[in-house]
């Protein structure tokens, strides 16, 4: 008898969780909550689990309306070159003053550096940490396509030791035809001579026999080579494939949520012969209007913002939507795109007289931007997927 979520959504193959049906779940779109009103936060999915209810559930409270309305008008922004360093000035507001920038903006011009400019220890001390990992956000949003190597642990043991089970996945998306691909490496330890991998091949599921030593179709696959899955499409944070207009949306969005995104100085790193930007950023959990603290799930309603719904574009998230992210970023220093990350979970604070929510996942995610989408091969081994971390095995 098949072990189903508590929505009855979800079934454990004894590797991940499969869709019952490729229909939605539903009542997927319940209506949002009203300011004052209380409910629980929403249940903690597992590691490598669907949640309990799929991300496009829960859409943001409505906002209280009053005295200070943030008008709609876009920010402009003029870029100029200064020394390696680019400036970033806005020439629009939300303030209806005229004299003041969007909520949680950084301050007029703002110091970035942008690729093909020096990239040192110098340029990296003058940029504004706030503005410098925005400019990282949209480029890594306005990129067609990103290919992801994510692993996800309970907690920070698990993640150092690689003790338990966990799954890697290798996933590109093309947003523009749908098409993606896909696999993925179900392991129970770092040496596991016997891990389930998997592999799309079109809309056929290939998986490794650790009995015959070959690859060959899965007589029992689930949905994962024919619907883009949940898990490994996104890093929780943003996702690539939007345009610019679209990413302008998805800042202002983080913007309007003042002390949401909290980005420390970018720093250098060499690790393995390869030097790095590291930046840290800390998308903290905040109360909204419904009188309910959010954290993650702020990510996933920038998103909205554009139109786009989280559960069409199958959005990827490993943690809890109260919970907050501690991500430590490495960023290539010609691209200044993410090439690696540590993601860990953000304590969702007391309140309503219920006591703080430890939160423990980790997830680590590599990254690289092919020109065109992959193309499936069957590995002439059982092709186990690995991932890596700059600063090693170890919480940053």
């Amino acid at each position: 008898m098949p072990t189903y979520s508590d929505d009855g959504q979800w079934w454990w193959d004894g590797r991940s969780w499969q869709p019952v049906t490729q229909q939605p779940p539903q009542q997927q779109y319940a209506a949002a909550p009203q300011p004052q009103q209380q409910y629980p936060y929403p249940q903690q999915q597992g590691p490598g689990q669907a949640p309990y209810q799929p991300q496009g559930f829960y859409q943001p409270p409505k906002k209280s309306r009053g005295p200070l309305i943030v008008a709609g008008a876009v920010a402009l922004v003029l870029v100029i070159a200064v020394g390696g360093v680019v400036v970033w000035k806005n020439t629009g507001s939300d303030d209806s003053s005229g004299g003041g920038t969007t909520a949680g903006a950084p301050p007029k011009d703002a110091k970035v550096i942008e690729p093909g400019q020096p990239v040192t220890e110098q340029a990296l001390s003058e940029v504004n940490a706030q503005a410098f990992h925005e400019s990282v956000m949209k480029r890594q949003m306005t990129t067609p396509i990103g290919r992801l190597k994510t692993a996800v642990f309970e907690n920070a043991q698990e993640f150092t030791g690689r003790s338990s089970f966990y799954v890697i996945t290798d996933m590109a998306v093309d947003r523009k035809s749908g098409a993606y691909y896909y696999a993925k490496s179900a392991l129970d330890g770092p040496n596991d001579d016997d891990p389930g991998n998997n592999l799309c091949m079109g809309a056929e599921e290939w998986r490794w026999s650790s009995f015959s030593k070959a690859w060959g179709p899965t007589r029992s696959a689930g949905m994962d080579c024919k619907r883009i899955p949940f898990q490994g499409g996104s890093d929780a944070i943003v996702s690539t494939g939007l345009n610019a207009e679209q990413a302008d949306k998805v800042v202002a969005y983080f913007r309007s949520n003042k002390g949401f995104v909290n980005a420390a100085q970018p720093t250098l790193l060499t690790a393995g012969g390869k030097t790095y930007v590291r930046q840290v950023v800390d998308f903290k959990p905040m109360v909204l209007s419904d009188d309910n603290y959010w954290g993650s799930a702020l990510l996933m309603w920038g998103l909205r913002e554009v139109g786009i719904n989280p559960a069409d574009w199958r959005w990827s998230n490993p943690f809890n939507l109260s919970e907050g992210i501690h991500m430590v970023y490495y960023l290539d220093t010609a691209s200044l795109l993410p090439v690696g990350a540590f993601q860990s979970g953000i304590d969702t604070p007391a309140q309503h007289g219920e006591p703080a929510t430890k939160r423990e996942t980790v997830q680590v995610v590599n990254y690289s931007y092919p020109a065109a989408l992959p193309k499936p091969t069957v590995p002439k081994g059982p092709g186990t997927l690995t991932i890596s971390l700059p600063e090693g095995w170890k919480v940053p």
